[in-house]
């Protein structure tokens, strides 16, 4: 998360925002939460309190750096479930969150150039995704 709030360069930003709806924000990014392989029924406490702290960090301190969410690997039942709280939320909201029940998906949202496992020509996810370690 870190990283990719890094990776936007926002304190050495020169490029002006465009106008709203008008072309893309250079310093926003999207992110990728994908649950392959996570069980919504018996999800791990740790995956779901790591899940919650990252939408609270981004929230509170990043709220402008979000242009889009993604949620890939989704069970079916889910995305029928977000596709009714859509209807309750603000439209622009509802806008920036996507729900993919199938990870190859994402590069018709976001093109070629995401990792094979989603669908695009990139390569590998393990070869082509930044990491970081963590220490204690």
């Amino acid at each position: 998360m870190e990283k990719s709030v890094q990776a936007l360069h926002l304190s050495s930003a020169t490029t002006p925002i465009p106008d709203y709806n008008t072309g893309p924000d250079p310093y926003q990014g999207f992110q990728v939460h994908d649950y392959l392989q996570v069980s919504f029924l018996r999800q791990d406490p740790a995956v779901k309190a790591a899940t919650a702290k990252t939408i609270e960090v981004l929230g509170r301190y990043y709220p402008e750096t979000l242009s889009r969410k993604f949620f890939v690997n989704v069970p079916v039942v889910m995305g029928w479930i977000y596709t009714a709280i859509k209807m309750v939320v603000a439209k622009e909201t509802a806008k920036k969150f996507t729900v993919l029940s199938y990870g190859n998906q994402l590069a018709s949202e976001l093109g070629p150039n995401v990792p094979e496992v989603y669908g695009g020509k990139t390569g590998d996810l393990e070869k082509v995704a930044e990491g970081m370690k963590l220490t204690e």
